[in-house]
């Protein structure tokens, strides 16, 4: 599995995920000029944010793409043959290839995240230990979204489909704790009503929950606070129902 996602990440140094990384530094780079014209006093801040969401939309786009047809393309070329051949597990090939795909839009945002700390620096930003946090909240994001989509292409065959419903639930999950403040609040006197939305929850990944953007502002001190474990334990609970059950649909399927 290790050298199954090893393989995978040094495929993925050849493609668009690190010329993402490297537009994305020259962007930077332009729109830090502009932002001086666009928003005098809050020059710094408003770089803060738009770096921030550019790195973790760039990091998704990159990782919910390559899980939604890394599959299928191997499946319909027959190359996964040359591994399925071999004393390797089909679980093992889907948990490598998701790894290879996390490896790379890591590495991809790691690079998009040094050019933007070089350009808030310059613009004079105090450094503060909330920003790794942010990252953090970013990445796992990514890595909770790109689990779902793997899970959607297997299940639907169709990158289309299963791209347009990841982000739709994407959409949804930065919503998800007024989804179900919603269903609770009415599913007293609608219940029938209410019962797709209960539903719904359980799928949409709570996002909202990584999301720390928000809170930059607050003094460096306070980032102990952050829930870290928390983060990372419901990210790998997420991740493994998704990831197993694409492991069974990848099992039933016949080459």
């Amino acid at each position: 599995m290790i050298v199954l996602a090893l393989n995978h990440w040094q495929e993925n140094l050849r493609n668009r995920f690190f010329i993402l990384a490297l537009v994305f530094s020259g962007a930077v780079l332009y729109l830090s000029m502009l932002m001086g014209l666009l928003a005098t006093d809050q020059e710094v801040r408003v770089l803060l944010d738009f770096g921030l969401s550019f790195i973790e939309l760039l990091g998704l786009a990159g990782a919910v793409y390559a899980a939604s047809t890394v599959l299928l393309r191997e499946m319909e070329t027959k190359t996964v043959y040359m591994v399925l051949t071999r004393p390797v597990r089909r679980s093992h090939y889907v948990l490598g290839r998701f790894a290879g795909i996390m490896l790379s839009a890591g590495a991809a945002m790691l690079i998009m995240s040094a050019a933007h700390l070089m350009i808030l620096m310059l613009k004079g930003w105090a450094w503060t230990p909330l920003y790794l946090w942010a990252l953090l909240g970013a990445f796992l994001k990514v890595l909770v979204t790109a689990s779902l989509a793997l899970f959607l292409a297997l299940f639907s065959t169709s990158v289309l489909s299963s791209l347009t419903i990841t982000m739709v639930l994407w959409s949804l999950g930065h919503f998800l704790p007024e989804i179900r403040l919603m269903a609770r609040r009415y599913g007293h006197d609608s219940s029938l009503l209410m019962a797709p939305l209960n539903a719904i929850s359980w799928v949409i990944p709570d996002l909202q929950l990584f999301n720390l953007r928000d809170r930059l502002d607050v003094p460096a001190h306070l980032a102990v606070s952050v829930p870290v474990g928390s983060w990372i334990l419901y990210a790998a609970a997420y991740c493994a129902v998704w990831l197993t059950l694409s492991a069974l649909l990848f099992r039933r399927k016949e080459f």
